[in-house]
């Protein structure tokens, strides 16, 4: 019985990515997300090196090459975010690469659990709806309150009326 040995592909270096999208430009920062006002896909370097940093690059390239810019609620940031693991799937084949299911659920999840800190009323507990770009108001309680605009922010609820 032959053994084969599967070799660890290396994954491409941030010059040659660079080098394949030369419409945009490429920033070091604390966190990957790409910023349609200027044009710069932000990445962390150190994590650039593992599977999961890297597929996270290119998915920021997926929201670049897709176009997006600014959302007006929750539920469209949560289908920004799945179209740019669509474009993400088609750019990692470019590299010989694929992504995991598991790490595009686990990074779609982390959106539907802040939508959902978001959504719940601070009075009842009650999941309620957006109404306007970043309000929400519960239908059972009829509570009204303000949320960050920013996933990266603190999660606060703030009541507006009662």
């Amino acid at each position: 019985m032959d053994v084969i040995i599967m070799q660890k592909q290396s994954l491409p270096s941030i010059e040659q990515v660079r080098l394949d999208f030369p419409d945009f430009k490429f920033a070091e920062s604390k966190v990957f997300y790409w910023s349609a006002k200027d044009q710069t896909i932000y990445f962390n370097k150190k994590l650039l090196v593992k599977y999961d940093g890297f597929m996270k690059l290119i998915h920021e390239i997926g929201h670049a090459l897709c176009g997006h810019k600014n959302y007006t609620s929750s539920i469209e940031l949560i289908t920004l975010e799945a179209e740019a693991w669509q474009k993400a799937r088609l750019i990692a084949k470019d590299y010989s690469l694929e992504i995991k299911d598991e790490l595009i659920e686990q990074c779609l999840d982390s959106y539907r659990n802040w939508l959902h800190i978001r959504s719940t009323c601070p009075t009842c507990k009650n999941v309620s709806f957006e109404t306007d770009e970043s309000i929400f108001k519960c239908f059972n309680c009829h509570q009204t309150w303000k949320v960050p605009y920013n996933q990266q922010t603190r999660h606060y609820r703030l009541k507006l009326t009662s």
